[in-house]
């Protein structure tokens, strides 16, 4: 295998499992965020509440847009399965 094949599928799917981690990951720190200033704002001491909100608004973002995050993941497994003959181990 040419290290520059080997380097094309690392970084693919290095950038696949970024794009998958990263977005659930921005949403439950927005809503973390948005959730603890209004506890701040409204002195609700119960810890719960923001780790509720982070699990519903992951749930929904995953519902929403889970088909397009697994797309890319999809497409560089099936390049890369489909080329096993052409790899040269």
């Amino acid at each position: 295998m040419a290290e520059g094949t080997f380097a094309h599928y690392l970084i693919a799917f290095m950038m696949n499992v970024v794009l998958l981690a990263g977005l659930p990951l921005a949403v439950a720190t927005v809503s973390g965020l948005i959730v603890s200033i209004i506890q701040a704002v409204t002195q609700i001491q119960d810890q719960t509440l923001s780790q509720t909100m982070k699990i519903v608004a992951i749930t929904a973002m995953l519902l929403s847009f889970g088909g397009s995050l697994v797309a890319p993941l999809l497409s560089s497994t099936r390049e890369l399965f489909s080329s096993f003959g052409n790899l040269g181990f």
